[in-house]
């Protein structure tokens, strides 16, 4: 085959930008076969993979806070509201009581992270009224109801009645470290 240097030239920008076009395509093919056959999660325990197959790691700084909830919960070993848990970490930490709004600020927006992103925590309400407790997820049965001791000692000390959780909303963990 006899080309010109200027249908030579022609010839190798086409089949470049045909190739970048082609290369391009298959990346997105290959992306979309991916997600939908779940490849970028663990099949076995479901948290998320990197794109050479390794368990994923959260980035970024862990949450004090949220670990200081888990904590707490465990040592307490029973269902706890909100102003009970800032009232431990005033208390722990040392902190003034002008402190309060900084440390329940940042033990609502941790026990949101721990309750709907992470699922390891859940909130246990009463028919009819506002007030909530959190109780760890290991706590809760397949059927959403709390531990039976739970029960007992939220009516005894509380009168309170828990509601079944719906097990539908609450989130599996993305991240191999979140597994209890």
């Amino acid at each position: 085959m006899k080309l010109s240097s200027q249908e030579q030239n022609d010839m190798l920008d086409f089949y470049s930008s045909q190739k970048i076009r082609l290369v391009a395509e298959l990346k997105h093919a290959e992306h979309m076969l991916r997600k939908l056959s779940g490849g970028n999660v663990d099949k076995s325990s479901g948290v998320l993979l990197t794109r050479t197959g390794e368990k994923a790691k959260k980035r970024g700084p862990k949450s004090v806070w949220g670990k200081f909830i888990l904590e707490v919960l465990k040592t307490s070993n029973h269902p706890m509201r909100y102003n009970e848990i800032i009232q431990i970490a005033l208390e722990q930490n040392g902190l003034p009581a002008s402190s309060q709004p900084k440390v329940r600020a940042s033990i609502l927006n941790s026990a949101f992270r721990l309750r709907a992103i992470q699922g390891r925590i859940a909130t246990v309400g009463e028919k009819g009224k506002k007030d909530k407790f959190i109780v760890l997820r290991s706590w809760v049965a397949d059927s959403g109801d709390v531990r039976k001791e739970d029960k007992a000692w939220l009516k005894e000390h509380h009168s309170f009645e828990p509601l079944p959780i719906n097990i539908a909303e609450i989130k599996n963990p993305r991240y191999d470290e979140d597994l209890d």
